[in-house]
């Protein structure tokens, strides 16, 4: 989630530790915040966990361990931890990365044919039936994955997910039936396997806006948390004072 340097190490600090002690966002802006405020709150979650290292630039060159990124795609899918989650608690400076961990551990190791390369356009080249389209689409409105991850997964092209996926969208499971060039669909489907189609389709659906409504909820947990921290601080604050003033002078 890391972006460009917009301010120092030591500016960042500094409209932390003013968030913390009860400035709000938009008094922050004013004084020069130039990071949106998802962002923001980001680098308050790291700086509460790793303090200012937390805040430090990425390190380009850094190395992890093959146990390190099985241990962290173990604890997503294992123990449900969040991608956002383990971005913050061990400070590793993109989810891409992330995500790729935990394709490359999905079948208990780390995948021999992993594909390194930046991008993937070409790679399956015979024909791909509609029940594997299907199963494609779905498995990416489910996971977590990005079109490229999806296409390493299955061993197909870039732009063949993405077609895929947008035709699904708009269309629903006929989309994926193949027509091209006008001619009738090579797949006719029954009543009952339309059916079926139709509940895994729905099921799918269903899963993936619960995935977006749990993304929301967490980032207003998030606000809440910091919100109830902020207002722990002043507390404490104020009663450091009022025990400074209290306190008798010899």
């Amino acid at each position: 989630m890391y972006s460009n340097m917009k301010h120092t190490v030591a500016e960042l600090e500094y409209y932390i530790l003013q968030y913390l002690e009860g400035m709000t966002f938009p008094m922050l802006k004013n004084l020069g915040l130039q990071y949106e405020k998802t962002y923001f709150l980001f680098e308050v979650r790291l700086y509460q966990q790793h303090g200012i290292d937390g805040l430090q630039p990425p390190n380009k060159h850094q190395h992890y361990s093959s146990e390190f990124r099985e241990q962290v795609a173990q604890e997503h899918r294992v123990d449900k931890i969040s991608i956002y989650e383990l971005e913050i608690k061990y400070n590793i400076p993109s989810q891409k990365t992330i995500r790729s961990w935990i394709f490359r551990y999905t079948n208990g190791g780390e995948s021999r044919s992993y594909n390194s390369k930046p991008e993937v356009y070409l790679m399956k080249g015979e024909k791909t039936t509609y029940e594997e389209k299907l199963y494609i689409v779905l498995d990416y409105l489910k996971n977590d994955l990005s079109y490229r991850e999806t296409a390493e997964k299955f061993q197909v092209s870039y732009n063949s997910v993405y077609a895929w996926v947008n035709k699904y969208k708009k269309h629903g499971p006929d989309g994926l039936i193949d027509s091209r060039g006008g001619s009738k669909p090579t797949a006719i489907l029954t009543d009952k396997e339309r059916l079926n189609v139709e509940n895994k389709a729905l099921k799918a659906r269903n899963e993936y806006l619960e995935m977006e409504n749990d993304a929301l909820k967490k980032l207003q947990e998030v606000e809440r948390e910091l919100m109830l921290a902020k207002q722990g601080s002043k507390q404490s604050i104020k009663r450091l004072k009022n025990f400074t003033k209290k306190k008798p002078t010899k």
